[in-house]
């Protein structure tokens, strides 16, 4: 059995380095996955091929829905969908499917500062990976948004130093933040 409040509990502790040196994402993955069950490291699995933007693929994207978890099914349904609509906007193309963050992205799209329409679209997506797990306290699919939320601040940290060092204090306190008001009865 995981021990999912555990994981999470620790997951700040495996970023406290990341202001002297860069935060090793594959690390940070295998230590997680060493805590976890079988079944549950091939769910991290399929999130870590998806995020290798290269195998995003027709393919992949049928295929994670068939996973049964609900997060990688919404986030991958989500960066496709926001993809193909990234696309459209540069083909001048409506776009063919509408989901809740269009508006802020057709926005985001217009930006003529490549480097700030970047961070935007990273927000938009941190922000999505979280609003995903709203509900949720010490599951699985918290775990997985947060690891999609250290990979977005990880790119930052290897294209804007500054901007990736802002993102992991704000990933670590969001985590720190998830523990107030829980008793530990709910453990």
């Amino acid at each position: 059995m995981s021990n999912y409040p555990y994981i999470i509990a620790s997951f700040p502790d495996l970023l406290l380095d990341f202001e002297q040196h860069p935060v090793d994402v594959a690390a940070v993955v295998a230590e997680v996955k060493g805590q976890l069950s079988e079944k549950d490291c091939k769910l991290v699995d399929w999130l870590e091929f998806g995020m290798e933007g290269s195998h995003l693929t027709p393919h992949f994207y049928r295929n994670v829905r068939q996973t049964g978890n609900r997060f990688l099914a919404d986030w991958f349904g989500f960066d496709r969908k926001l993809r193909l609509a990234k696309v459209a906007f540069l083909e001048g193309k409506p776009v063919q499917e509408e989901f809740p963050e269009l508006d802020k992205a057709e926005i985001i799209f217009k930006s003529a500062d490549l480097y700030q329409r970047e961070k935007l679209l990273d927000r938009l997506c941190w922000n999505k990976a979280a609003e995903l797990v709203d509900f949720d306290i010490f599951t699985l699919d918290t775990i997985l948004s947060l690891l999609v939320r250290l990979h977005i601040a990880a790119r930052w940290n290897k294209l804007d130093p500054d901007t990736g060092a802002q993102l992991f204090k704000q990933l670590v306190n969001e985590v720190r933040g998830s523990f107030q008001g829980i008793k530990p009865e709910q453990l």
